[in-house]
């Protein structure tokens, strides 16, 4: 019986640090899409090195290089993370995260769309995972028709690039019917 329960304990051990992960992974892309510096940092230890294309930079670096070329091209983008792969051991994971992102130009006559992995490191310290190191791999990249179709978002609550972002801060309540 004490191997079965020493066995389920490293199982939900797994668990839960594979969901921590995950979750630091996931507000990576929520912190750069509502361009809230502090939960974009959130993900990375202090000492953190980011390799994102030509920018190798700490983390504070980065965040500073990432938002602002994010607000001087684009009004609008969306990050998406897919297809996360966790190998953990002892206090350090390895993960590949899957990204495709969409984003609107300026102007609006075009949107960029992109494919590519997040490659980390990442370390737990006093308990907490984040990433130590993370590198950019860029699959591939295209740019689509900008023009709003029929369905554009007038008929939409609009998002917002910061943390007062409408209809996530308000939560949508169940409505009673009449």
């Amino acid at each position: 019986m004490g191997v079965d329960v020493e066995r389920l304990a490293a199982q939900v051990q797994y668990l839960l640090d594979r969901d921590a992960i995950w979750d630091c992974v996931y507000r990576y892309a929520r912190g750069l899409d509502r361009h809230d510096p502090e939960i974009f940092a959130s993900p990375y230890h202090e000492d953190a090195i980011d390799r994102h294309g030509d920018f190798v930079g700490r983390r504070d670096e980065f965040v500073s290089w990432g938002l602002d070329l994010l607000a001087s091209r684009w009004d609008a983008h969306t990050h998406f993370m897919t297809n996360n792969r966790v190998e953990i051991d002892g206090d350090i994971a390895h993960s590949e995260s899957y990204v495709l992102f969409a984003q609107r130009r300026r102007d609006g006559t075009k949107v960029d769309l992109g494919g590519g992995r997040y490659i980390d490191r990442l370390e737990r310290r006093d308990g907490e995972w984040r990433i130590a190191a993370r590198e950019v791999v860029i699959e591939w990249v295209c740019a689509a028709d900008g023009t709003a179709t029929r369905f554009g978002r007038a008929a939409f609550p609009a998002g917002t690039l910061d943390r007062g972002d409408t209809p996530t801060v308000a939560r949508p309540e169940r409505e009673e019917e009449a």
